[in-house]
């Protein structure tokens, strides 16, 4: 009886090993998906922009004085989120993807901001005309 529930026990403690190795791999590339998946989200975002960017500059928000500092604001939060962006690439190096996921998160959020205040400005441009 005594060593049967030692190799009971063992079972369990090798299989209660196994596992939390597992969770933990699992975890692993659950963000290392995310992470990509969002920085594949923020080039989107990031081509949009550079888009817009040049409408804007075409429908000539430059001579709008509220327009031009709404643009600053923006500029602003690009400028934020490459910083962000750079920071969640080296720690994606490093191969901390949990921590890189949640700064390519939010670099998500600051383009995020930076489209809003350009449609602001092409809704400010539009609606003069």
């Amino acid at each position: 009886m005594r060593r049967f529930f030692r190799i009971e026990f063992m079972l369990f403690a090798i299989v209660a090993l196994l596992g939390v190795n597992a969770v933990n791999v699992h975890a692993t590339t659950n963000y290392k998906k995310q992470y990509y998946k969002t920085i594949k989200t923020n080039d989107g975002i990031r081509q949009a922009i550079k888009t817009a960017k040049k409408q804007l500059k075409k429908l000539g928000y430059e001579k709008n004085a509220t327009a031009v500092q709404i643009m600053s604001d923006a500029n602003d939060q690009i400028r934020y989120a490459n910083h962000v962006r750079a920071k969640a690439e080296k720690l994606a190096k490093s191969g901390k993807y949990k921590a890189a996921y949640l700064w390519a998160y939010q670099e998500f959020q600051y383009l995020v901001k930076a489209v809003v205040k350009l449609h602001v400005i092409q809704n400010l441009i539009t609606s003069k005309k």
